[in-house]
C-alpha cells in the first residue's frame, strides 16, 4: 500500500562543483555517499529527498554530470534542481552570496531563470566561462559551470524549479590565489542560512507540484483490488479526478464494490460521473 506521506514527499538535486562547496550542505542535509564507483560522486539523504553530485569543474562536467543525476535519481519533473558554488566578481562584496537572474557564456547566448523566490538576497548577472578570468572589472558574477547546468536542468524540469546562488569568492581586492579549501569551506557555511532559507522555497514548490500531480490515493486502493491494464489505469486515474469534485472516497468504494472486473470499474465511474452533469438548461 502507498503511504499518504510518500504522496507529499520534496524532491531537490543540488550540482555542485566541488566537494568543498559541498561540504557543509552534505552535513546539513543529511546526506551520505551512494556509490564509490559512480561516474560522478552522488550523495542522497536517507528519505532521498536530496540528492547531490560533485560535478567538478567546467561546462561540459557540469553539463553531463546533471544529466547522470537526473538518471541515477529518477529525477521527477517536479524536482527542484540547485547550482551553488563560488565565483569570481568585479561588483559583489567578498563573502556574500547572490541569487543568478541572468545568465550567459562567450558565445553570447543568454538565458533568464524564471520565477524568483521571495529573498532578501541580491541578484546578479552571471558570466560562464570556459577559461579563468581574472579580469573582472566589468563582471558581476563569473563562474565555469553555471549556463551549462542551467541548459541541462531546463531540460528536465520547468525553469522556475531551477535556482542558482554564487558566493563572491574572488575579485580584484581578493586575489584568486589566496583561495584554498578551508576558505571555501568558510565561505559556504558562513552562508548557510541564507541558502537554506531558499531551499526551504525550492522544497514547498516541489511538495505543492508533486500533490498536484499525484494520483488521487484511492487511486492506489482500488488498482490493488482490481487488475488494471495500462490504457485502464490512465483512464481511471482521470475519472476519479473528475468525481472527486462531488463525491468522496467512500462512496466510490460503495459504488464499485460489486463490480466483477476493471472493465465493471470503469464503466460504474462513467455512469456516476454522467449522472451528476448539469443541466444548464435548467439553471
Amino acid at each position: 500500500m502507498i503511504k499518504s506521506n510518500f504522496l507529499k514527499k520534496t524532491s531537490v538535486r543540488w550540482v555542485v562543483a566541488l566537494k568543498e562547496e559541498a561540504e557543509v550542505i552534505l552535513d546539513n542535509y543529511k546526506m551520505v555517499l551512494v556509490n564509490e564507483k559512480t561516474l560522478y560522486p552522488i550523495y542522497k539523504n536517507v528519505e532521498e529527498t536530496h540528492w547531490l553530485t560533485l560535478s567538478g569543474i567546467g561546462r561540459h562536467n557540469s553539463a553531463a554530470s546533471t544529466s547522470y543525476l537526473y538518471t541515477i535519481s529518477k529525477a521527477s519533473k517536479w524536482t527542484s534542481w540547485i547550482n551553488v558554488g563560488i565565483a569570481g566578481s568585479g561588483k559583489g562584496d567578498y563573502g556574500n552570496i547572490y541569487l543568478v537572474d541572468k545568465i550567459f557564456n562567450q558565445n553570447a547566448n543568454i538565458t533568464y531563470p524564471a520565477t524568483m523566490p521571495k529573498s532578501n538576497l541580491s541578484k546578479m548577472t552571471l558570466l560562464t566561462t570556459d577559461i579563468p578570468i581574472t579580469d573582472y572589472s566589468s563582471k558581476e558574477l563569473i563562474d565555469m559551470e553555471g549556463s551549462a547546468f542551467f541548459d541541462i536542468a531546463s531540460k528536465l524540469t520547468t525553469k522556475e524549479f531551477i535556482c542558482i546562488m554564487k558566493i563572491v569568492s574572488d575579485g580584484p581586492s581578493n586575489d584568486i590565489k589566496q583561495l584554498n579549501k578551508l576558505k571555501i569551506i568558510q565561505l559556504v557555511k558562513s552562508n548557510l542560512s541564507k541558502i537554506s532559507e531558499v531551499i526551504s522555497y525550492y522544497e514547498k514548490l516541489s511538495e505543492n507540484e508533486n500533490q498536484i500531480r499525484a494520483k488521487p490515493y484511492i487511486f492506489y486502493k482500488i488498482s490493488s483490488n482490481w487488475h488494471f491494464s495500462v490504457t485502464q489505469r490512465t483512464q481511471l486515474e482521470n475519472l476519479l479526478r473528475r468525481l472527486r469534485v462531488f463525491c468522496g472516497n467512500d462512496d466510490i468504494m460503495e459504488l464499485i464494490k460489486q463490480c466483477e472486473n476493471s472493465s465493471f470499474v470503469i464503466n460504474a465511474l462513467n455512469n456516476k460521473i454522467k449522472s451528476n452533469k448539469v443541466d444548464w438548461s435548467d439553471v
